[in-house]
């Protein structure tokens, strides 16, 4: 278990259900890759995919913290106003 931001972020990040043409376009596109790479290329080539998806997913969480950061400062900033009203 990580930190509620984390809680929040893989909530909604990971869970996304993936609608009927991203399911075909990968299962084309994994098709594609078996027939046309050998093994070598097909593991490079993987390796090229996971590392591009680790930097949007840090990316993407990095981004999410700085939204929850932001409004959470702008709450505080609006009800301090609104108690010195």
């Amino acid at each position: 278990m990580g930190s509620v931001l984390e809680d929040l972020f893989y909530q909604h990040y990971l869970t996304q259900e993936k609608d009927q043409a991203t399911l075909q376009r990968i299962a084309t596109n994994t098709g594609m890759l078996k027939k046309d790479f050998n093994t070598w290329q097909k593991k490079r080539f993987l390796h090229i995919i996971d590392d591009k998806d680790l930097l949007a997913y840090n990316q993407a969480s990095d981004s999410f913290a700085s939204g929850v950061r932001y409004g959470l400062m702008f709450m505080m900033e609006v009800l301090n106003e609104k108690n010195a009203d």
